[in-house]
């Protein structure tokens, strides 16, 4: 049966199993290929299907899940749910109403389905092309490819809730190794977006052959606690890594240094995140999370002032709280709790101009690993290459440098917020941000 059907045999197979239940289903279908010296290296096509159900059953939540939609399968995914919760803790919430929803479907582009294998083929051969002509110093171009995909889910209840979302993207992009004096570069760009007309070649191979080539030169630097700014090109990725702190699910199990602190001062003045699910400035929407709960604009950090934590229906429960709409779960797992769209608001100033606020600084333009990194206590230390800046000019390349600290330090020494955003599609829009102060090791 089709994922719909699935769904509506699920509900009617759950009614007389327990007081409560939700069903998250989803089909997801991908293809792409990767060229390698003018030829295709190789194609992939994946499509995966499934279906997820939570009943609560004597104020219990079990979860068990399919991926074969078939009448039996689900008769036994639902008696394994049932199951389940005689193991489960209790917990005390009440699923959504179904309300109208009247946001227009804006994660879909139907046009981007015209594309096809060959179109993609004929775009990364001369994608490759117009790398290798960016520069004679690029020797080589080992990863090269393009790709599309789509996703089709529903999030269903006992209370007739019956939500569908649509969403596709596509995404191109290159991985160059360019050779200066025996020495050797690896750079990179991805293209993401909806429209392909909007897929510039001659955008994708300058910026990988940019990226290839900047760091040749690189002279050491000395280290100590230093100014250090991180570009908007990685920011996002720093604030990736310590996501889980912000969440009550973290803070109830312990693991996370916040617990207790809403309300409390633990950044900057210049500093906040938002959960911004219906931010207008991104690609992806989000009206509803994977509970049905509607979402909505959190203010997490407000002005340097942890100001809420984001809740699921369970963990608000737990805290006494309302949900802030940030459930979230794939069919095969249970729930969980994460951001729909994660904003550091910006400031007033390019991240040139923040280039000036320090006599020397550190610009941070590439990030290597997190296995120094620990959301849970914060500590941070990880590899970095950007560029030495003296009284805001670019002064050489930096190469191999190590970063160490601690997260919730780092944003206590934020003293300005760029105000410019390197990924429009990325979920996570940070500008650069200038630190006052980071340990530098060479």
């Amino acid at each position: 049966m089709n994922i719909i059907d699935a769904v509506s045999c699920m509900c009617d197979l759950a009614k007389d199993e327990a007081e409560q239940f939700d069903i998250i289903a989803s089909n997801s279908h991908s293809e792409g290929l990767s060229v390698f010296q003018g030829q295709v290296q190789n194609t992939e096509i994946s499509d995966s299907v499934g279906l997820g159900i939570r009943v609560i059953k004597d104020g219990r939540p079990g979860y068990a899940h399919t991926e074969r939609l078939t009448k039996e399968a689900l008769q036994q995914t639902l008696k394994d749910a049932v199951c389940h919760t005689q193991w489960t803790e209790k917990t005390d919430i009440e699923l959504p109403q179904p309300v109208k929803l009247s946001e227009p479907e804006v994660n879909y582009n139907a046009e981007l389905e015209k594309l096809d294998l060959a179109q993609m083929k004929d775009f990364c051969i001369d994608l490759e092309k117009a790398t290798f002509a960016k520069s004679k110093e690029i020797e080589n171009i080992p990863y090269l490819g393009a790709e599309k995909e789509e996703d089709y889910a529903i999030v269903a209840n006992h209370n007739g809730l019956f939500y569908e979302s649509r969403s596709n993207a596509a995404s191109a992009g290159a991985g160059a190794v360019a050779s200066r004096d025996g020495v050797k570069k690896l750079g990179n760009f991805v293209k993401n977006g909806r429209d392909w007309n909007a897929f510039s070649i001659d955008e994708i191979a300058s910026r990988t052959a940019e990226y290839a080539t900047e760091l040749f030169g690189a002279q050491k630097i000395e280290g100590g606690k230093i100014p250090v700014i991180f570009s908007e090109r990685i920011s996002n990725r720093l604030l990736g890594m310590y996501c889980s702190p912000f969440v009550a699910e973290s803070m109830q199990k312990g693991m996370s240094r916040l617990d207790g602190k809403e309300g409390e001062k633990i950044a900057s003045d210049v500093f906040s995140i938002w959960n911004d699910p219906l931010g207008e400035m991104f690609e992806h929407r989000f009206m509803f999370d994977s509970e049905g709960s509607l979402t909505q604009r959190v203010k997490v950090v407000d002005g340097g002032v942890f100001t809420s934590a984001l809740y699921n229906l369970e963990t608000a429960a737990k805290a006494g709280r309302k949900t802030t709409g940030n459930g979230s779960r794939s069919f095969g797992d249970k729930m969980s709790t994460g951001f729909y769209n994660l904003l550091v608001p910006a400031g007033d100033k390019t991240t040139a101009e923040l280039l000036k606020l320090f006599p020397k600084c550190l610009l941070v333009a590439r990030l290597e690993g997190n296995s120094g990194c620990n959301s849970v206590s914060g500590e941070l230390s990880i590899g970095a290459h950007g560029f030495w800046c003296e009284n805001g000019v670019i002064q050489h390349p930096v190469d191999g440098v190590t970063l160490s600290g601690n997260f919730f330090d780092i944003i206590q020494n934020i003293v300005a917020v760029g105000n410019e955003y390197y990924n429009p599609f990325s979920n996570y829009k940070v500008p650069a941000l200038a630190v006052s102060n980071l340990a530098v090791s060479c």
